[in-house]
């Protein structure tokens, strides 16, 4: 296999139980020999997939599927695969800046014209050329125009399969040429099973599951990263900003290392408290107005905390959040520093 420099490790091929059926409508397609050429995968996940899109490559790979519709494991191409050795498999991700030493922000044109040239070769083995771009929503404009004559004419035997959580943000010229599938979330009883198998009791699958909007895989995560220690750490602080005790950047450099991800969360999760607040008593027209005020603020910081291009960006972007908080809390005569302060330690969210 072709490696990226960001994967230096080999990647653990595994599937859960609510993405099952993604893989063996696909491996029931290439039965048929009607597997597509170009497959679009949307995960509405936000949690890192890899060892999906390796579990599905296995799968289209193996030589003997078994009856469960999962790879022998025990074949040259299930082996090969394991070992991140498989030479007709090209994985195509984000990879290390050699200046920065950081993860590049998306997927170069260099990279995917790699991809383009190592389909155009002849097979090694039999199972034909597959290649993986994940997550391929990072395509930048010219990766993405890169791709389109591959896909309007796709080499024999080559499959290309683009793993992304967000479709999207895909031209809509690499959509329409895809024949795409969506992973959803699981139901909630499916995700409650799952989660009880990894150790949550019943009060925290809700508590997790509501903070991740469904998103079961993100729920084990936060459960995992204990995030409402780190919520109550966060508005703790935000407490003494909105009462002028610290000021904005103190609270940034608090939390800076936190995941975006999980940075967006105890964002929103502490915008809804304040908002939960405004609505436990009537309101007048400053109070209605403060309230969509906050409404507002939860949809630009959405927007503005999903910009990644640098960290002196998303300190920017994160300031400008909470500066706005507190100018939309300080309006009005009645409701002062000091309540407004209080509040974000009252509510869970």
């Amino acid at each position: 296999m072709k490696q990226e420099p960001s994967l230096a490790e080999p990647v653990v091929a595994q599937v859960l139980p609510w993405q099952q059926a993604t893989i063996e409508q696909l491996l029931r397609l290439k039965q048929k020999q009607q597997l597509p050429h170009a497959i679009l995968i949307e995960l509405k996940t936000r949690v890192d997939s890899r060892s999906f899109g390796w579990q599905l490559v296995s799968a289209l790979l193996c030589q003997n599927i078994q009856a469960d519709m999962s790879p022998c494991g025990k074949c040259q191409h299930c082996e090969l695969m394991r070992a991140n050795n498989y030479p007709d498999f090209t994985f195509t991700t984000l990879v290390e800046n050699e200046r920065t030493h950081k993860l590049n922000k998306d997927i170069k044109i260099e990279q995917i014209r790699h991809l383009i040239h190592q389909l155009s070769l002849t097979p090694n083995l039999t199972g034909g050329k597959i290649a993986l771009i994940y997550p391929a929503e990072k395509m930048n404009k010219s990766s993405a125009n890169s791709l389109l004559k591959t896909l309007e004419e796709p080499a024999d035997n080559a499959t290309l399969i683009l793993l992304t959580h967000n479709a999207g943000r895909l031209p809509i010229t690499i959509r329409s040429r895809c024949q795409v599938r969506t992973v959803n979330h699981p139901k909630a009883e499916v995700a409650k099973n799952w989660l009880q198998t990894k150790g949550l009791e019943a009060e925290a699958i809700e508590q997790y599951q509501e903070v991740a909007h469904a998103d079961a895989q993100l729920a084990l995560q936060l459960y995992e990263q204990d995030f409402f220690q780190y919520l109550q750490a966060f508005r703790d602080l935000l407490k003494q900003y909105l009462n002028n005790r610290i000021d904005v950047v103190a609270v940034f450099n608090s939390i800076k290392e936190r995941d975006e991800e999980v940075l967006r969360l105890m964002i929103r999760n502490t915008l809804l408290s304040f908002i939960y607040h405004q609505l436990e008593t009537p309101l007048q027209v400053s109070e209605k107005n403060k309230l969509l005020d906050l409404i507002n603020l939860i949809n630009h910081s959405n927007f503005m905390l999903q910009i990644e291009e640098n960290n002196l960006n998303l300190q920017l972007q994160f300031e400008d959040v909470l500066i706005s908080l507190k100018q939309i809390l300080n309006r009005g005569k009645n409701h002062g520093r000091t309540q407004s302060g209080d509040s974000v330690a009252q509510h869970k969210g």
